[in-house]
């Protein structure tokens, strides 16, 4: 049976019925605005293509020949032919099976229009998500696709090395994560990313590394029948003298500041050495 037309007098619809019915084995090539082709086993649909400026896309799954008949619904203009098959060789789906699949697609779109998201500049991931969700296996690689190559460095340096472990532990535990060879271009990007967010001011206040020496605090200890009044000791530094403080009212019992040990090496700030002077008049108030 040779047919051949043009689709302002059939649908799509009405041309996967005609293939089913008269269980024709053969190719239906569209052309129009899309250009595609369905493949037909005795009536039953084996795969799909489409054609398109980017190269051709093979539906060999009953998705994947929904998703070409789908497009290709949308064709309303142009002809239509078929020729001899030459597609799979194999048993397929009923036309109403790749149709209640195409419906759904459809039903979809009209759903997703009303939110605005098709005519949107950009669109980006929710920072937050209020419940669990599932995502199918189909859809994961097209997230996985949204989500660029990091790395553990590059998660501590943004969120902080607790978040960035939990991350990684969750991860592993669900086996949602890999180890990949990162391009050098890539990943002097992401040494850069780390770099610039750890150098932040607000990430070092927060428990980042800095380039100052830690400085070993202040030695309270209580001492008793104390007569003496209390002197503060101080390491060798190049800031101003040392300052001896004395109690007004020696008492039995008083906080002596026994000063403060630092190594050699330590690097005292000017906002290290305030806070020493501003212990020792605490005491000297005392």
């Amino acid at each position: 049976m040779h047919l051949s037309g043009q689709l302002s007098d059939w649908s799509i619809n009405d041309l996967l019925q005609i293939m089913q019915v008269t269980k024709k084995t053969g190719s239906l090539d569209i052309e129009g605005q899309r250009r595609g082709r369905v493949h037909f086993r005795e009536g039953r649909v084996t795969g799909a293509e489409l054609n398109g400026v980017d190269g051709a896309h093979t539906g060999s799954d009953r998705a994947g020949v929904a998703d070409i008949l789908y497009v290709l619904s949308t064709v309303a203009e142009g002809s239509f032919s078929v020729g001899a098959a030459d597609g799979p060789d194999a048993k397929g789906w009923t036309v109403e099976e790749v149709l209640v699949d195409v419906d759904a697609l459809q039903t979809l779109e009209g759903e997703i229009a009303e939110t605005g998201l098709f005519e949107a500049n950009g669109v980006k991931l929710i920072n937050e998500i209020a419940d669990p969700m599932t995502v199918e296996p189909a859809d994961w690689q097209t997230f996985v696709n949204l989500v660029p190559t990091f790395s553990f460095g590059a998660l501590e340096a943004k969120y902080g090395r607790g978040t960035a472990v939990r991350t990684f532990h969750t991860l592993n535990r669900l086996g949602l994560a890999e180890t990949v060879a990162i391009p050098e271009e890539e990943a002097e990007w992401l040494d850069r990313l780390a770099e610039g967010v750890a150098s932040n001011s607000a990430w070092n206040g927060a428990g980042g590394e800095t380039d100052e020496q830690p400085v070993a605090e202040p030695e309270l200890e209580i001492v008793e029948d104390v007569t003496e009044p209390a002197t503060v000791e101080e390491t060798e530094v190049t800031e101003p003298e040392p300052v001896s403080v004395a109690t007004s009212k020696p008492s039995r019992a008083h906080v002596e500041l026994k000063g403060v040990s630092a190594h050699a090496s330590t690097t005292l700030t000017d906002g290290v050495y305030d806070e020493i002077r501003r212990l020792r008049s605490r005491v000297g108030d005392k």
